[in-house]
């Protein structure tokens, strides 16, 4: 066999075996276990009930970032959870039950969707609860609470996120993964109740007003990852 025939040959191998691991690598992505997260029930009673009501999807949204984190783990992207709620006229501000839950979480093809609910005394304290309802049996399988200050909503989060994790089985989060973890539960209570808001926005359809509201969290807290990744997708969308 000539020099340039071998060379040939070994080319053609090294593409068969990048392919290979192109091909495998996409199947066990797809293998993952998919999660959602539905909007959470605003429980707080009083005049605090509106100032809150952003983290109806404030809340979810948040979670989900955390625990996409994790790399062996997809979570639904939430324009599809939209449409898929609308269609079903499933009523966001609504409390949605087990079975709605497990309902859209098979037109969504995931194995889990997280639905929850938040509630306060009044006097600035928040207590937040999720649960991770399994779409193939419609019952609830895990558990998470967390309660503190408002002022402590971003660590609260962050601390149901990890239990929710926790209770999952998911793998430790890379070390990346970890750093960001630490830097977005540290936000302050502005920055998180802001990003809610714009997220809230997003979801009625005023896009707009959300990259603003984005912007300006941005002016004050260049580093807040999820403000950072949700403008740019906003923006990538518009540009479609």
């Amino acid at each position: 066999m000539s020099r340039r025939s071998s060379n040939r040959l070994t080319v053609m191998l090294l593409a068969t075996l990048v392919a290979s691991a192109v091909r495998l690598s996409a199947q066990q992505h797809e293998s993952w276990p998919l999660v959602g997260a539905l909007p959470f029930a605003n429980s707080v009673v009083g005049d605090e009930h509106v100032a809150l009501n952003p983290l109806v999807s404030g809340v979810p949204e948040l979670i989900l970032i955390e625990l996409s984190r994790n790399p062996a783990l997809r979570t639904v992207e939430p324009a599809r959870l939209r449409r898929v709620l609308a269609s079903q006229k499933v009523d966001p501000q609504g409390r949605i039950d087990d079975e709605a839950a497990s309902h859209a979480g098979r037109i969504l093809g995931a194995q889990w969707m997280i639905r929850g609910t938040f509630t306060g005394d009044g006097h600035g304290t928040i207590r937040i609860a999720a649960y991770v309802v399994d779409v193939a049996t419609a019952q609830v399988e895990h558990t998470a609470s967390a309660e503190g200050k408002q002022a402590n909503l971003a660590s609260l989060i962050g601390q149901l996120s990890e239990h929710l994790s926790h209770d999952m089985h998911l793998a430790e989060l890379p070390k990346d993964g970890k750093r960001a973890h630490e830097l977005t539960q540290k936000a302050s209570y502005q920055t998180t109740l802001l990003f809610a808001r714009a997220i809230e926005a997003r979801d009625a359809g005023r896009v707009q007003q959300a990259i603003t509201m984005l912007q300006q969290l941005l002016a004050d807290s260049p580093e807040y990852e999820p403000a950072q990744n949700e403008l740019t997708r906003l923006h990538s969308d518009r540009g479609r």
